[in-house]
């Protein structure tokens, strides 16, 4: 009687499934489609040409982030000494690209003493956060997933 773990050139062993090759491919479009829409908000839907999501995702991360550093928000950097530090850094890298342009933008700093530049925080976190909702839908609908 034959082991059943051991295999020719033409079997898999028994238990193990071989996933097609281009299933591996489309994952590692799916992911390529995902990292883009971080990077640059609205440009993973662009990529499946969802215009409208994309321009939505663009248009609303954009203006969040000018409003949250127009109001003299914190934008958070990695020296966090605490994890609330930490957690809006996340949520401010979230944003992708728009991080970096926002950084350049905060000459004065920020004013959180002030309500105004609370709540210009609050907008530069909600953009972040919304902007990684909106990889994560990109990367699904690569993958298949109806979304």
């Amino acid at each position: 009687m034959p082991d059943e773990t051991t295999t020719d050139s033409t079997t898999a062993p028994v238990g193990v499934t071989q996933e097609p090759e281009h299933h591996q491919r489309n994952e590692a479009l799916a992911f390529a489609i995902g990292a883009a829409g971080w990077l640059v908000p609205g440009l993973g839907h662009a990529l499946q040409k969802m215009w409208g999501r994309a321009l939505g995702c663009f248009l609303t991360v954009g203006a969040l982030v000018i409003l949250g550093v127009g109001m003299r928000g914190n934008v958070f950097s990695s020296e966090g000494g605490d994890a609330f530090g930490m957690l809006g850094y996340l949520a401010d890298l979230g944003t992708g690209s728009f991080y970096f342009a926002a950084r350049a933008l905060e000459p004065q700093g920020s004013d959180v003493a002030h309500a105004e530049g609370d709540y210009g925080t609050r907008f530069l976190a909600a953009a972040g956060v919304l902007n990684l909702l909106a990889a994560l839908h990109a990367y699904e609908a690569a993958r298949g997933r109806k979304a």
